[in-house]
């Protein structure tokens, strides 16, 4: 699998903000190869390796400034990324948007970013949707939960409150597809 630059620098900016002290360290941290990433500017077009790129490096951060949660790592910085990403223009058609029309445009954000991959629209709901990741041949705990985190970000963004996203099920767990089923209020 391979993963889209920007996608692989925001591991980088979350650390460089939230442990500047220890940002070295970090890239210290990582294997060769991700270290051959990481230690040098990163092409945002450009295509990474999914595992050495963004995976090893989130896990290597979990390690060091999370006690091991890869999970609340990763969905820390999808929400980082939200944050960055949806800023200048996207900012204001984030605000005009609904909810449903953000979620639904998932699918086209997500195979920008990662490739291959594939997410459509399950259940609509009134103050809800039901999102469901088809195809990611590598799932992992780290992309699954940038996802979630991102989707809640966006949503706050949006104005939106209580939000809720909850994993029905998981690719994780030998599913046929992960669902995220979002609702807010």
């Amino acid at each position: 699998m391979k993963v889209k630059g920007t996608i692989v620098t925001s591991v980088q900016e979350y650390i460089k903000e939230n442990f500047p002290n220890r940002y070295r360290e970090w890239v210290e941290s990582l294997s060769v190869e991700s270290r051959a990433i990481h230690d040098k500017s990163i092409m945002p077009t450009e295509w990474y390796d999914y595992r050495t790129g963004l995976v090893l490096p989130t896990e290597a951060g979990a390690r060091m400034f999370y006690g091991g949660d890869v999970q609340k790592l990763s969905w820390e910085i999808g929400r980082f990324n939200a944050e960055i990403g949806l800023k200048g223009i996207y900012k204001v058609f984030i605000l005009i948007a609904t909810p449903q029309f953000i979620m639904k445009r998932g699918g086209k954000i997500l195979a920008s970013f990662y490739r291959p991959s594939m997410l459509k629209v399950g259940e609509e709901r009134p103050c809800g949707v039901d999102l469901q990741i088809t195809e990611f041949p590598d799932p992992t705990l780290v992309a699954e939960s940038r996802i979630g985190g991102w989707m809640e970000k966006a949503l706050e963004i949006c104005g939106l409150e209580n939000i809720s996203i909850r994993i029905k099920q998981s690719l994780l767990d030998g599913a046929d597809k992960t669902i995220y089923e979002v609702n807010w209020e």
